[in-house]
């Protein structure tokens, strides 16, 4: 798990790098090409996620809430990129990462 986290935050941090040398368009190309990638990495988290919150019992319910609230606000950015800006896409994908990210470490802690 500490493999996904990590290679979710290093696309974050690639994307952003890659954001501060180009221009707006060549930027919004980058975010439509990695964004895929950091969706297919929160799904996949989600998934993880919502199997231990099923089995475990000991997960409190308002991170139940949050982790589902931070993943179903990424869907829409997720579905169609193109209805926001590259900045708006970087800032979702990593609240919702940051999320996520802290649901399964109470999950595993728990």
């Amino acid at each position: 798990m500490r493999i996904l986290q990590l290679s979710l935050a290093a696309s974050l941090v690639l994307s952003a790098v890659s954001l501060s040398a180009c221009q707006t368009t060549s930027a919004d190309a980058q975010i439509e090409k990695t964004l895929p990638q950091v969706c297919a990495a929160l799904t996949t988290a989600h998934a993880a996620f919502t199997a231990i919150a099923a089995t475990s019992g000991a997960i409190k319910a308002s991170t139940v809430k949050k982790e589902a609230a931070a993943y179903a606000g990424v869907q829409t950015l997720c579905g169609d990129p193109s209805h926001t800006t590259v900045i708006g896409a970087v800032v979702l994908a990593a609240n919702a990462l940051a999320v996520v990210t802290a649901a399964l470490n109470e999950a595993h802690s728990g």
